[in-house]
């Protein structure tokens, strides 16, 4: 213990700053003079934002652009977007009442048949199979939209409110250039993308709500929490989220800024690679557990929420007994040697068929020095329980974790995006899916994905996402790290922000600049 809050002292000590500034803001004109603009910044951006493709419909959310027949409001309720209504027929039928008047950014109108269209390509096109639901039909009748589903399906709404879902004119996109300039139907439309770079956005001169008070968005992306926090001290952005934990005391309390924070539904992680022959044993994934003190990695290192499971007990299917394999160096140590781990050579390092463990931490150079600040820390622990880390972080992680060239990847999933439990439990652990790149497999687990399929019940459901939590924390699926403590902070000139639970949204159409 003495050692790891040495190694604790000295990262918390070596925490730097770096500091970037971002030029370019372009000029327009409203009927008033001069615009109104809003510099805003993004920690994540990938190097497109076709909404079918991975994520990356986050963007368009995160921004304004993109809007979905329904979403998830800040306090992870449905509330009606491009549908004004829908009325649950049956276990199979929705019937959607499209409003009138919504445009899309080219100008053409949007009716139920652009929405049939729009959905029925993502469901053809999109490589997220999480959220591909079973299709009977899908029709279409001026501002009527149904949707009927081949089996009983309890999550319909959930998933057509994930950005995946967010309804495009599908007549222009068959443009190549559709995949940077992707027509929606939000209340900002891109002018310009630059993937390292940003965005450049403007109004939706005939958006649905009425006038928007914001003529131009600056979307800046700023990987780095200390280069944000320094981006709104000198005032290049006027919103930032994600700000680091001991930088927000900079923003509270100052008449120049407004700050929310809370809990949030990101949940960080390493991720096993089942593939790995000692990762099979379920000792040693024990081990792993035991031998991390995870606690002190939270309230030390990063000032988030140990985590337990995949979910945060502020949410309905949360967690909410105690950890499994919480820190324990002494019943690591048991648990290897019984297991055969043995260290043959007397260098300090168990092995296994003549070879040293030594485990691969891989993280993302943009996912900062949280990662390699607690990558550091467990490397001391495990050196104590006889078993080697190697901390690395890379600029081609995407193709290392889909490789399997690693043994614990660090992520951060926003875990029930849709406030349900369904989404991660399949979208990352059901066997063969998407966003599994550890290879996980558990029958159990799998038959719970199976079950949320057919259950309509809010209560039941959250009674499966705790099973299945509890499969993933018995198993060690994960090493389940912290929970983040959300924050948005905005310049005092900024009005009508608002801090999503969710983060699939930043800023809609109540944002204004005084």
């Amino acid at each position: 213990m003495k050692r790891l809050l040495a190694v604790v002292m000295i990262l918390m000590m070596s925490i730097a700053s770096v500091g970037c500034t971002q030029q370019g803001d372009k000029a327009a004109s409203n009927q008033s003079g001069e615009p109104k603009v809003l510099n805003m910044a993004l920690f994540w951006l990938d190097g497109n934002i076709e909404p079918t493709e991975g994520w990356n419909g986050w963007t368009l959310t995160r921004c304004g652009i993109g809007e979905n027949l329904v979403q998830i409001d800040e306090n992870l309720a449905f509330k009606p977007s491009i549908a004004e209504s829908w009325e649950q027929i049956d276990d199979r039928t929705i019937i959607f009442h499209i409003r009138d008047g919504v445009k899309f950014h080219n100008g053409n109108r949007v009716d139920a048949e652009a929405c049939k269209k729009s959905i029925e390509r993502a469901l053809e096109i999109t490589d997220r199979d999480d959220v591909k639901f079973p299709v009977e039909s899908i029709t279409a009748e001026g501002q009527k939209l149904t949707i009927k589903t081949s089996k009983p399906y309890g999550t319909l709404l959930n998933v057509l409110a994930d950005t995946v879902y967010i309804i495009v004119d599908s007549t222009a996109a068959d443009d190549e250039g559709f995949k940077y300039k992707p027509i929606a139907t939000g209340p900002f439309k891109v002018v310009e993308f630059t993937p390292d770079v940003g965005l450049t956005l403007h109004k939706h001169e005939e958006h649905w709500s009425g006038d928007i008070g914001v003529d131009i968005v600056n979307v800046k992306y700023i990987q780095d929490p200390s280069t944000r926090t320094m981006a709104l001290q000198s005032g290049e952005i006027d919103l930032a989220t994600q700000i680091g934990i001991r930088d927000l005391a900079l923003f509270e309390n100052n008449d120049d800024f407004a700050v929310q924070k809370g809990p949030n539904l990101r949940v960080f992680l390493l991720r096993l690679n089942m593939d790995k022959p000692y990762m099979k044993s379920l000792a040693f994934r024990q081990a792993l557990s035991y031998g991390m003190d995870k606690e002190t990695y939270a309230k030390e290192l990063v000032k988030g929420i140990p985590a337990k499971g995949p979910f945060n007990d502020m949410l309905s299917f949360g967690y909410k007994g105690e950890d499994y394999y919480s820190y324990n160096p002494e019943k690591a140590k048991e648990l290897l040697d019984k297991a055969g781990f043995i260290d043959t050579n007397g260098d300090g390092i168990r092995e296994m068929d003549g070879k040293n463990i030594v485990l691969k931490y891989i993280s993302r150079t943009n996912h900062g020095s949280d990662a390699n600040n607690i990558g550091t820390a467990m490397q001391a622990q495990y050196k104590e329980i006889g078993i080697g880390l190697e901390v690395i972080q890379v600029e081609n992680y995407a193709d290392m974790a889909k490789s399997g060239d690693f043994d614990l990847l660090w992520e951060r999933w926003t875990s029930a995006p849709t406030a349900d439990p369904q989404y991660f439990l399949e979208a990352s652990y059901k066997t063969g899916s998407v966003g599994n790149y550890g290879k996980y497999s558990n029958s159990e687990l799998d038959a719970i994905c199976t079950k949320l399929d057919n259950t309509f019940e809010k209560a039941q459901r959250d009674q499966l996402g705790i099973e299945g939590s509890e499969i993933l924390m018995k198993d060690v699926a994960s090493l389940f790290l912290y929970y983040q403590e959300g924050s948005v902070v905005t310049r005092k000139n900024v009005e009508g922000v608002y801090r999503y639970i969710s983060e699939i949204y930043y800023i809609d159409p109540r944002v204004k600049i005084k």
